[in-house]
């Protein structure tokens, strides 16, 4: 990855889930998908098979679960480098975009606006406290 960043982002080794709450998960989900189509029976067979022999597997072998725990794992490091780019534009489309144009519209907090009433854009201050106001400046 680039150098150019103040943080070390590093290829990091992330360590491997085990294979046995990779089994329970994949129970879990074949499960929901029974309880979601519960009503067509020919989704609902498999599926509660699906969760019986994973969560089967999961208990009584997890090794056997092993090559699917690597393949998910290696699943989600791609799914996250594709994802959180496409997350963080949704988030600034949806949030800082319509933010700023409302700042835009209805305030100038900089003051950058023309104001042809105005004589002066100085703004106004407290008089100075003298060097003392120097030294403790916070």
């Amino acid at each position: 990855m680039a150098r150019n960043f103040h943080e070390l982002y590093s290829e990091a080794e992330l360590p491997l889930p085990s294979a046995r709450s990779t089994g329970f998960v994949f129970a879990v989900v074949a499960l929901i998908v029974a309880l979601i189509f519960r009503r067509h029976f020919w989704v609902l067979m498999p599926a509660l098979g699906a969760a019986g022999v994973f969560a089967a597997t999961a208990q009584f072998a997890p090794r056997l679960l092993e090559p699917l725990n690597r393949a998910w794992f290696r699943f989600s490091i791609l799914l996250s480098r594709v994802m959180n780019p496409v997350v963080m534009f949704v988030l600034f489309a949806v949030v800082i975009v319509p933010a700023g144009l409302l700042m835009r519209l209805f305030r100038d907090p900089l003051r950058s606006r023309r104001a042809k009433e105005r004589s002066s854009y100085w703004i106004e201050r407290e008089p100075d406290h003298g060097s003392s106001s120097m030294r403790n400046q916070f």
